[in-house]
């Protein structure tokens, strides 16, 4: 490493980004307000050859766009996890947009094998995920509708089910308010009719997102290769594919597991040591999908060791355990399953 390196942190922004550059000894060289696109960064860093540039950091956010423009352009940039680089920069007295850029070359410096760097995925899995994240978004303001509309109905002694079609919950609220009209003399229609709309907009909707995403796991060949493992369908193919994308990132089998959040934290002091509940960390969306697919598992299942398996550790150590530990030993490749214990 040659004595001469630079080491560059990028607070981005909306529309400006603030550029820090800080030399070996951590003393700042350069510093500039630059718009928030690659080739205005690539120009504001040009004045520093690239094999001068040892590391350019960026906190993960929104702007994965930006660093594949840098790393197109040859430029070292590398994602730092935001919420394990804040406590970095939480170190400094003030917080502004340059004493953020400032910390994160400092990060670049000092802290890059401490801290926790991200993937950048391709421009595939983001829009995947992209379209995972929306239909989950619009699956909760479908629900939290549907909750809305229960409860109105609910007051006036009415009781409304979960439509499953498109059109049930319209016939199903005119049926009811049909029955409270004869009952009492209560307009109720005006009151739930967005309501309606809104359910049944969403619904169709997601049904219409639902069936893109279905037709991109069936064309996708690993996706359909997930799809092999009972219990797995093609949303939660798409979410596992999306978030592993290149297994030989990982050393060992065993960490696809803990990227997912799916191992269990440990704690140990002194003499104390506890094992505790799996980490959560890496996507929550994902690990859902996995868990409920274990679930789905243990119902419909095929016999064999790897039922028996389940359904005996379901029966020690109950559903949660059990669930969560199959998609832990299933997470690393369709062929993978736990051992059953002797």
């Amino acid at each position: 490493m040659s004595e001469d390196q630079v080491w560059v942190g990028l607070d981005l922004g909306s529309t400006v980004t603030h550029v820090c550059v800080v030399d070996d000894e951590g003393m700042t060289i350069h510093e500039q307000q630059s718009e928030t696109r690659a080739d205005a960064l690539t120009a504001a860093l040009s004045k520093f050859p690239i094999d001068r540039i040892g590391l350019v950091a960026v906190e993960a956010g929104c702007d994965s766009h930006v660093v594949r423009g840098l790393r197109a352009a040859g430029i070292p940039a590398t994602i730092f996890d935001a919420r394990k680089a804040s406590k970095f920069l939480a170190l400094r007295r003030n917080k502004s947009d340059s004493s953020d850029a400032r910390g994160l070359a400092d990060l670049a410096r000092l802290g890059r094998n401490t801290i926790s760097q991200v993937h950048l995925k391709s421009a595939e899995c983001e829009q995947i995920r992209g379209m995972l994240a929306m239909r989950n978004r619009l699956v909760m303001i479908r629900v939290a509708a549907e909750n809305a509309l229960r409860g109105r109905l609910t007051l006036r002694g009415l009781r409304f089910k979960s439509a499953t079609r498109p059109g049930d919950t319209e016939d199903q609220v005119e049926r009811l308010i049909a029955e409270l009209d004869g009952r009492r003399d209560l307009d109720l229609r005006r009151e739930v009719e967005p309501l309606v709309e809104l359910c049944e907009f969403l619904r169709a909707h997601i049904d219409k997102v639902t069936l893109d995403l279905q037709k991109r796991a069936k064309s996708h060949e690993i996706c359909r290769l997930l799809m092999e493992v009972p219990g797995v369908g093609p949303i939660c193919a798409l979410s596992y594919y999306s978030a592993i994308e290149d297994p030989s990132r990982f050393e060992h089998p065993s960490d696809v597991a803990a990227y997912l959040g799916l191992i269990p934290r440990r704690y140990q002091s002194g003499e104390t040591s506890r094992t505790r509940g799996i980490t959560k960390t890496g996507c929550k969306l994902t690990r859902r999908y996995l868990v409920t697919s274990a679930m789905v598992f243990g119902r419909i299942g095929p016999e064999g060791e790897l039922k028996q398996w389940f359904v005996a550790l379901r029966d020690r150590a109950g559903w949660k355990r059990a669930r969560t530990a199959f998609r832990r030993g299933c997470s690393t490749s369709p062929q993978a399953k736990p051992r059953p214990k002797k």
